[in-house]
């Protein structure tokens, strides 16, 4: 090496080796603020959760939700020209008759083969009495024509998906259900179970 590359070496290595230790500084004072972050969240005390709710009220541990096997299979007389149109007399009447369902108030709307076997009707009322959260829910229109049937069972989810809160977290889906029980709605109901 000549005498000029000599010299621009030994400014490089000097360079290098300052860099080096500004470098080696910075990343011992991030360390050390990691350890001092780390000691302070150690000591501090343990923070208590309170939902405000009594003891035997507390939420139960997250977790995926269980739809229950067993459900509830309702055919509710609804205003339904009032349902097709928007009317907000129908959808309160509608929302009125879901919560005496519901309640159990009305075993007559309970509707379908499988209401009709005891074993899956005892099932269904010992769901009511628990005030379970419901899951999934069909909403189907019983009317003469498919389009009208289609429509009366989407406004109908509609409104008792938002209107109600024990369906407010559920999914639905609606359809026609045909010419029987012309102008009402049946509401095949699954239940969470946990």
């Amino acid at each position: 090496m000549t005498g000029p590359a000599r010299g621009r070496a030994a400014r490089r290595g000097r360079r290098t080796s300052r860099f080096g230790a500004a470098h080696l500084a910075g990343w011992l004072f991030a360390d050390l603020m990691l350890v001092l972050f780390l000691v302070a969240m150690a000591v501090q005390p343990r923070a208590e959760l309170t939902t405000g709710l009594p003891e035997q009220k507390k939420p139960r541990p997250s977790g995926p939700r269980v739809l229950g096997q067993d459900f509830c299979d309702f055919l509710i007389p609804v205003q339904a020209e009032g349902l097709l149109s928007g009317s907000g007399g129908a959808r309160a009447d509608l929302l009125k008759k879901v919560d005496e369902a519901l309640r159990g108030e009305h075993p007559s709307w309970l509707y379908g083969d499988e209401m009709r076997r005891e074993g899956a009707r005892r099932a269904c009322l010992r769901q009511l009495e628990q005030k379970l959260q419901v899951g999934f829910f069909l909403a189907y229109g019983a009317r003469n024509d498919t389009g009208s049937g289609v429509a009366l069972g989407k406004n109908a989810a509609k409104a008792v998906k938002s209107g109600n809160p024990r369906f407010r977290e559920a999914i639905y889906r609606a359809a026609w259900t045909g010419g029987e029980g012309d102008g009402s709605v049946q509401l095949v109901v699954f239940f969470y179970q946990n």
